[in-house]
């Protein structure tokens, strides 16, 4: 019997496609890292008072680390090799502390940057003044070091960044977890892919008709940024401003870049990614072993 012969056609061969899930070269990694932790703070548990609120430790599957520590190790491991490191010149930030540590912990395994603002600049606006400093940057991820961020997600976050053509990619959940923060807050199109809602510290309710096909989901922290379309954006939102001042990229510019018509994309993480910002959800998933 002889073998059939087979033509391919180019519709055929289109199935046999793949997604290249390495982060680009060059991609930094934007560790927001300049909060006062005033909740923290306000605990009566000792160590959290004195201790800068990056530094605080958690228990992790690796041992009992600070949150940057564990979030500095997790980058590293899927693959990130640039890290700029945001703190604050505010003493209640304990920004020299942060900086040692950081240097300390990662600067052999990581070309490692520190920038420090000199008056509060807000999330957005550290950014902003951090990529200026990395001209060569193809692609950012802007994350809190006080989240347990799933980072073995983050190159498919960044490769569907990449796929599309808006400047800032917002990391979602559809799958918050118990104890979340702003639980629901986000609204994206009847796909997935972008937001077109962000009602994040807004005390507001979407009215019921305008749900209609949205989905709704929680912020997980992360953003991913093209530096380049991103400051031009972002320049243009702080010339809009009667008065410069701080800017939050969550509650503040990408709820404006929204209004204004241009596209804030959407990855949803379907997982947790708890937040550790105050006493009891620091309690609840940093401290379980305790």
């Amino acid at each position: 019997m002889t073998e059939r012969s087979t033509t391919h056609t180019t519709s055929s061969a289109h199935y046999y496609t793949s997604t290249l899930l390495a982060l680009p070269e060059r991609t930094v990694a934007v560790v927001l890292a300049g909060g006062r932790g005033t909740r923290l703070r306000a605990a009566a548990d000792p160590e959290l008072q004195s201790t800068p609120k990056v530094l605080v430790p958690i228990d992790t599957i690796s041992g009992h680390t600070p949150m940057l520590g564990h979030a500095l190790t997790q980058l590293t491991a899927v693959g990130l090799r640039r890290i700029a490191l945001l703190t604050s010149a505010d003493p209640a930030t304990g920004a020299q502390d942060v900086e040692a540590y950081a240097l300390t912990h990662c600067a052999r395994q990581v070309e490692l940057t520190i920038h420090r603002e000199h008056h509060p600049l807000g999330t957005a606006g550290a950014a902003y003044a951090a990529l200026a400093h990395l001209p060569d940057t193809p692609v950012a991820v802007v994350l809190p070091a006080d989240t347990l961020f799933p980072f073995t997600l983050l190159p498919a976050a960044v490769a569907a960044h990449g796929a599309r053509p808006a400047a800032v990619t917002w990391t979602v959940t559809t799958d918050p977890g118990p104890g979340a923060q702003n639980v629901g807050r986000i609204f994206l199109d009847s796909d997935g892919e972008h937001v077109v809602h962000a009602l994040e510290g807004i005390d507001a309710t979407l009215p019921a008709d305008s749900r209609q096909g949205l989905r709704q989901a929680t912020s997980t922290g992360a953003v991913i940024l093209t530096p380049g379309p991103f400051r031009v954006l972002f320049e243009e939102y702080a010339q809009r401003r009667a008065h410069p001042g701080e800017a939050d990229l969550y509650r503040q510019f990408m709820p404006w870049a929204i209004s204004q018509g241009h596209l804030v994309g959407a990855y949803d993480l379907r997982a947790p990614a708890p937040d550790l910002g105050t006493p009891d959800r620091l309690a609840a998933h940093g401290r379980t072993a305790a």
